[in-house]
């Protein structure tokens, strides 16, 4: 008398579904290379977050943590170095030229 084994459980992960061809890639159109959209709203919510705790300051200041308005500020700040270097990389790659940043 043979016993007869049962078959092996199917691996349900998506890897496993992947390598058998049974996962369909969707078409993804790519993201906006330039980034310059992505930074302009931080540089917008870094100047909101400044505002919104200049009128904390003093509960700010109380607590020890007056830094918060210094770190939005400096968010702000930065944001414009970093829209200038998008802006920058952007032109390049619109004119052809090799960006080596």
């Amino acid at each position: 008398m043979t016993e007869e084994q049962p078959a092996p459980k199917k691996r349900t992960d998506p890897t496993s579904q992947l390598a058998r061809g049974e996962l369909v890639h969707a078409e993804v159109k790519p993201l906006d290379l330039s980034g310059i959209p992505t930074v302009v709203v931080g540089i917008v919510l870094w100047a909101v977050a400044f505002v919104v705790l200049l009128f904390f300051r003093t509960t700010l200041e109380r607590d020890g943590l007056e830094w918060w308005i210094w770190a939005a500020a400096a968010g702000f700040g930065l944001g414009w170095v970093g829209l200038w270097y998008c802006t920058r990389r952007w032109n390049k790659i619109k004119a052809g030229k090799p960006v080596r940043d």
